[in-house]
């Protein structure tokens, strides 16, 4: 088999836990487990079942979570659609 360069091996996303999603974030670990019972924080995987299973996040999709929230700044021209 023929050995793979590092440039060809795909890409495999980072996962970060609780805590390091929370320092990322800006909020308590327990401001993001309350949002990830609500449903309605970053995607989460949770690697086994039950109240104690290890959750992780997937760092592109923290990213996704924080680029939905962008805002323009007030001051900005509102965007104008073609009619």
């Amino acid at each position: 088999m023929p050995k793979q360069s590092p440039s060809a091996v795909p890409s495999r996303p980072r996962f970060l836990t609780r805590r390091e999603a929370a320092e990322l974030l800006n909020v308590s670990i327990a401001t993001l487990a309350r949002w990830a019972c609500e449903r309605r924080g970053p995607a989460f995987v949770k690697l086994c079942e039950g109240e104690a299973g290890s959750v992780r996040y997937p760092l592109d999709l923290i990213d996704a979570f924080i680029a939905d929230r962008l805002k323009p700044p007030k001051d900005a021209a509102p965007e104008r659609r073609p009619k």
